[in-house]
């Protein structure tokens, strides 16, 4: 019986984790957004768009090229 309630606290606290992380980085790649252009983010197809991710990466080396020089 105690083998059978372990297993459904350690897929519990599995699934907990992964909510959890995946909220995190959500925050994260929309303040990376938010840093990078200046923009808030609208919805979900924004923050996943490949468009979206390269005006990043281009902005992100802009301003460490600026900082370099």
């Amino acid at each position: 019986m105690w083998h059978f309630r372990g297993k459904w606290i350690v897929q519990l606290v599995l699934i907990a984790f992964a909510v959890l992380s995946s909220w995190i980085l959500g925050i994260r790649m929309r303040h990376r957004i938010k840093r990078a252009l200046g923009i808030n983010i609208e919805n979900e197809a924004e923050l996943t768009s490949l468009d979206t991710w390269i005006k990043v990466e281009d902005a992100e080396e802009r301003i460490k090229e600026g900082k370099l020089q």
